[in-house]
Parts: C-alpha cells; structure tokens; sequence
C-alpha cells in the first residue's frame, strides 16, 4: 500500500468520522429543541428558536437523522475490519 493511498483512507476515515459526530449532533441538539417545544394545538405554529417553528425543526431533525443514520452506514462499511475485530474481542474475552 502506498503513502498517498494511506493518507487517502485515513483522510476518508476522518471525513466520516467529523461528519457523523456533525449529523448525531445536530440531531440530538434539533431533538432536544422539539423535547422542550410546547406542545397542544397551533404549537406547530409557534417561533420556537432561529425564527423557525416546531414544525420545521421537525423536518430539520428528520434530515439530520437521515444524513446521520447514511453516514455511520458509510462508517461502518469503511472501518467493517475494525469493528469486526472489536465485536470477536469482546465476544471471546466474555469469560
């Protein structure tokens, strides 16, 4: 394996890595938001934070979550012998 090829996965890896801690981040913080929006009826329709409402922030927080969920699937697909390494670890070590 060449240096150049090295520092392309491991930039890859990083990428990813940044990435999903971005995504599960902006969808905990957009979750935590709807968490504490008031709710009943017309709450949909209330400023909530940054001039958007509730209603927004849900869709918002759908995408993030979407985005989220893609790119551990990428993480997991890129670092598949790592986590398989980690998984037969601690299933061998359970005694």
């Amino acid at each position: 394996m060449g240096n150049s090829s090295r520092i392309s996965k491991a930039y890859t890896r990083s990428v990813t890595a940044v990435s999903m801690l971005i995504m599960w981040g902006l969808s905990a913080i957009s979750g935590l938001i709807l968490w504490l929006a008031p709710s009943g009826p017309r709450s949909g329709r209330t400023l909530l934070l940054l001039g958007m409402t509730k209603q927004q922030w849900g869709d918002w927080h759908f995408w993030f979550s979407i985005l989220a969920i893609g790119v551990t699937v990428v993480h997991l697909i890129i670092d598949w012998r790592g986590f398989k390494g980690c998984i037969n670890y601690l299933v061998k070590n359970r005694n």
